[in-house]
């Protein structure tokens, strides 16, 4: 079994996401909010477990020895 599933683990993820996206678009149609949470939430425990993570989002795993990011510049804010 587990030969199998480390031999097809890139049609298992493929089917998730298709699960996935249907899941999202059918609860888009409906009008309960109750399913939009459910999706949501599962939406939100796939993107924490992604590898692929937008940069600001702050949830990124810190690397030991990283340099953390330089503090904003007093006048970014000013117009040019």
């Amino acid at each position: 079994m587990i030969a199998w599933v480390l031999g097809h683990w890139h049609e298992i993820g493929a089917a998730l996401v298709a699960l996935l996206a249907a899941a999202s678009a059918i609860t888009r149609l409906t009008p309960s909010p109750k399913d939009d949470a459910a999706v949501a939430a599962i939406r939100r425990l796939v993107g924490r477990l992604s590898a692929l993570q937008p940069r600001d989002s702050g949830r990124l795993a810190k690397l030991p020895g990283a340099r953390p990011a330089p503090p904003p510049h007093p006048d970014d804010h000013l117009p040019r």
